[in-house]
């Protein structure tokens, strides 16, 4: 059987006036990507079956704990690195926003270079916890009040309104869906999409954030529909409050100067390019960035479209997740954090992370590594009393540990939050 398929195959080689091996090559090279692109698919598949999610109707009894399993399934297998990237560009926009980024220049350490690193990274830990942990966990409640207490002064004297904070999540679940939309492999599912905005609906419900006093409603049918009537809420809080200001465009570019010095100097220029093209018009507008030119468009979204050919058909699914936090410490209770920008803030000096590859290559490139900046940096993680200004550190932990009590008795895991009482 087999010299019959290579005395076939030799035959068609040759009618084509091609090598046998370009034949055999150009059929392995199909099924290769034929198989990797099924295996692909195939855990979307597994995680609809198991859930039993399996059409639109089927996702206003999604519970809180099964939007929380979903998002931490795309966030760590399936699109970790967009993912991850799409929230960062959500929280970014939301500081072109006039109250929140004049606010930021005046009073956040984002706004000032020497201490920017750490409250970026401190906002990077607080969303993934957000993700870890299920609803109904300590951790979840610890991360929610933490940020809570950190915002209570700006929201109860006005600065921060509730509208502020109904568009900061908005954005926290919409650019997810969007970039996957965009720029993955595959766009998200309804059944993920449905996650993400029942995963924010929740957090936001621990932020105390009213949804009724913007939205004029507080029933939907599932995540999906009250992603979408976010969506046309915010589409007008950004008609009247998105736009340029000389504090607005100092920070952003404190914040652009900060994301670029993570990387390597000679891919400064283009990177600064390639994100000038993503974010759009109106948010290079709204911080006062240049626009980009022709060359950089020509080539940011061909690279894209490499990225998603080559992620969908020639890379096989994850079998690890991508880890952006630990689990607690069981003694100290302290949290590891792997994914740091520039600082190896709360990063374990590990032998791998200092000398694997990405260490030797960071080391080549003038980068830090984990370790480097010593105990200043917190390398045996985190507790979330150590996340916020640096005059904030360890500061309101009997408050952050009430708002924790609130936080966690305003969600349950196993509610369907878009679960319409019966009537009668």
């Amino acid at each position: 059987m087999a010299s019959l398929f290579a005395s076939s195959g030799d035959g068609l080689a040759s009618r084509l006036g091609l090598s046998p091996w370009v034949l055999y090559s150009a059929a392995g090279f199909t099924v290769y990507a034929i198989v990797c692109s099924s295996l692909r698919f195939q855990r979307l598949k597994t995680m609809r079956k198991r859930l039993n999610f399996p059409d639109r109707e089927s996702l206003s009894r999604m519970t809180n704990e099964d939007a929380q399993k979903i998002v931490s399934y795309i966030s760590t297998y399936e699109f970790p690195l967009l993912y991850d990237f799409s929230l960062r560009y959500a929280i970014f926009k939301t500081y072109a926003v006039d109250n929140i980024g004049n606010l930021l220049y005046k009073v956040s350490d984002l706004a000032r270079p020497t201490k920017a690193s750490k409250r970026y990274d401190d906002t990077q830990v607080l969303f993934a916890s957000y993700a870890e942990f299920p609803p109904g966990s300590e951790y979840l409640a610890k991360s929610v009040a933490r940020t809570n207490f950190l915002h209570a002064p700006y929201r109860q004297s006005g600065k921060i309104s509730n509208a502020d904070m109904l568009y900061v999540l908005f954005e926290s679940m919409y650019q997810p869906v969007r970039f996957m939309r965009l720029y993955e492999w595959r766009e998200m599912s309804d059944m993920e999409v449905a996650a993400v905005a029942t995963f924010w609906k929740y957090i936001g419900e621990m932020m105390e954030i009213d949804y009724e006093a913007e939205l004029g409603k507080k029933e939907w049918k599932d995540g999906i529909d009250f992603m979408e009537d976010v969506e046309r809420w915010a589409i007008e809080y950004e008609n009247e409050h998105l736009g340029p200001s000389p504090e607005i465009g100092k920070l952003g570019t404190v914040l652009v100067e900060l994301l670029l010095s993570a990387y390597p100097k000679f891919s400064r220029d283009p990177g600064y390019k390639i994100l000038m093209v993503l974010m759009g018009e109106r948010m290079r507008d709204a911080f006062s960035f240049p626009e980009p030119g022709v060359p950089e468009s020509a080539l940011t979204y061909p690279l894209l479209l490499a990225r998603k050919l080559f992620i969908r058909y020639l890379c096989l699914p994850r079998i690890y997740p991508a880890k952006f936090i630990s689990q607690p410490d069981s003694v100290t209770g302290r949290i590891k954090h792997y994914h740091y920008l520039k600082d190896p803030w709360y990063s374990p000096p590990t032998f791998w992370s200092r000398w694997g590859p990405e260490g030797l290559m960071r080391r080549a490139f003038g980068l830090k590594v984990a370790g480097d900046g010593g105990a200043a940096l917190l390398p045996d993680g985190f507790l979330y009393e150590d996340l916020g200004p640096e005059d904030k550190m360890g500061k309101g932990v009997d408050e952050t540990a009430r708002l924790a009590r609130v936080a966690q008795a305003k969600v349950s895991a196993s509610a369907c939050p878009f679960a319409l009482p019966r009537k009668g």
